[in-house]
């Protein structure tokens, strides 16, 4: 038998090694993919957890095109469509509150695990933007003292306000994202999945996601494109119909969700957003492209955020003291806390303009301009401005219904009328105010509006008459820097002399702006 026995040549045994391993590994590969599609067929509920502190990290690019009406009052139509290039990111962190349960009629001190979270507790270690608007570059952030923030979604978009001090306009936009954080796992399916399952997301989660006040229809799909023991992954596209307080808008969707199984959070989220929103009374429309990712991470303590949260109640309602808005002009010289539903308009050399919006109605306008300045000591009397008034309204002053004088807290004179009448037959009321100092400043504030409004407007001039402060203009800013001995310096007292002049023929009081 020894004989018939022939030895296998050594290129003959690598081969055969070789086939073996390759045999092996093929073999194994296929079992992990039979593992896998197991996994994958497997169906699985994607359960969130009760995870209430988060670090969050944004990043916003966005391009596209803003259209502004000449007067949107008369017109939505767009009289100029400027093209706009807008980076921002944000960091923060964020403590969600809930109510506490009710236990045989009886409030405990445990927070709810259900239903959607309403209270945040916020604090932004970063948050900034670079942005131009044709050829205006700008660059935003926030303040120290506002930094630390509460953000309110009992009604949308959120409410955001500062318990420290009062957010400026530009704060508010800034801080405005385009997908809110706290809602992501809104996004997730209710029902069991497997790798493949298409859901359709509640208009309700979109609306609570997007930030809108509404979402009319929505044909946004979401699919589960894998699964596994740590991670699952969704994508979403689609288009959603809904308005933002009051005005209409259309957003097209198209993202990426990462939910973490192990945590119970969505971790990660890449967005693109294609919106194109009408024009409002009070904001430009725009037709524009973004693309955000967002990394949410849970943490174990907070950071720059309390240790421990606050004993409050997080059911009260919004305190209205907080949601003031500090509104500046440069142009004219002003600043002043008002309710957000003021915005300024315009703010031209001379003359600015606010006006009251409510759900894209405009409820009143202010217009504000600075008068001739009158020697120093020396003050208008309340019955001159009187006149004055009856002058400017002329045939269509009804009556005049209030007249009165007093100190505001910042030493300004104020002198106050309020009047009635009529313009091309609709009831008419104006408050005409009277704002001087010491040196002889003096500052003209008229608010305008249809008796209809006199109950919504409640009162607005009362807050302006407290807290509205005489600040310097841009003009006078610059020409104070010019050194005194300079040609521009001899050049710009010569200009300055040709406006006072005009200022004593075209606005020496509130008749001159009939």
């Amino acid at each position: 038998m020894s004989e018939l026995r022939h030895p296998i040549p050594a290129n003959r045994r690598r081969f055969l090694l070789a086939s073996a391993c390759l045999a092996a590994s093929s073999a194994t590969a296929i079992l992990s993919g039979h593992r896998a599609l197991a996994a994958d067929s497997e169906s699985i509920v994607l359960r969130p957890s009760r995870q209430s502190l988060f670090r969050v990290r944004v990043e916003l690019q966005a391009q596209g095109n803003v259209q502004v009406p000449r007067n949107a009052l008369a017109s939505r139509k767009a009289d100029l469509t400027l093209p706009i290039d807008s980076s921002a990111t944000f960091d923060y962190e964020e403590r969600y509150r809930r109510p506490v349960e009710t236990v045989n009629g009886k409030r405990s001190r445990v927070e709810s695990a259900e239903g959607e979270v309403t209270y945040v507790e916020r604090y932004y270690h970063e948050a900034a933007s670079t942005s131009k608007l044709n050829r205006n570059a700008k660059t935003l952030t926030i303040r120290e003292s506002v930094r630390q923030a509460v953000v309110r979604r009992e009604t949308l978009p959120e409410v955001i306000y500062s318990e420290e001090d009062y957010f400026n306009r530009d704060e508010l936009e800034l801080l405005r994202l385009p997908v809110a954080s706290v809602s992501l796992e809104q996004l997730l399916p209710i029902d069991k999945v497997t790798v493949g399952t298409e859901y359709a997301p509640s208009r309700e989660a979109l609306v609570s996601v997007l930030n809108l006040t509404s979402a009319e229809a929505s044909d946004v799909i979401a699919k589960v494109v894998s699964i596994s023991d740590q991670e699952a992954r969704i994508q979403l596209n689609g288009k959603v119909d809904g308005s933002v307080e009051g005005v209409p808008t259309t957003i097209r969707v198209t993202g990426k969700l990462t939910f973490d199984r192990q945590a119970g959070v969505c971790t990660w989220l890449a967005i693109g957003l294609h919106e194109t929103r009408e024009i409002g009374v009070g904001e430009p429309g725009f037709d524009i492209s973004a693309t955000l990712k967002m990394v949410r991470q849970p943490l174990t303590a907070p950071i720059a955020l309390p240790p421990t949260a606050s004993p409050i109640d997080v059911t009260a309602a919004i305190p209205q003291d907080r949601l003031f808005v500090e509104l500046v002009s440069d142009q004219v010289g002003m600043s002043v806390l008002m309710d957000r539903r003021w915005r300024m308009m315009s703010d031209v050399p001379g003359n600015a303009m606010m006006r009251m919006i409510d759900t894209d109605r405009s409820i009143a306008q202010c217009d504000l301009r600075p008068l001739a300045t009158m020697a120093p000591g020396t003050q208008w009397t309340l019955e001159a401005f009187q006149q004055d008034v009856r002058k400017t309204l002329g045939e269509q002053l009804t009556n005049l219904i209030e007249a009165e004088e007093s100190l505001s807290p910042a030493g300004l004179r104020v002198l106050r009328v309020v009047a009635q009448g009529s313009a091309q037959g609709v009831p008419i009321q104006w408050v005409m105010q009277h704002f001087s100092d010491d040196s002889g400043r003096r500052l003209l504030a008229v608010f305008t509006m249809e008796g209809q409004q006199v109950a919504t407007f409640a009162g607005a001039d009362s807050q302006l008459g407290a807290t509205l402060r005489l600040r310097s203009t841009v003009a006078s800013d610059a020409e104070t820097s010019e050194p005194t001995d300079s040609p521009a310096s001899a050049d710009k007292e010569v200009a300055r002399a040709k406006r006072s002049a005009r200022g004593q023929e075209q606005v020496q009081s509130a008749s001159d702006l009939r």
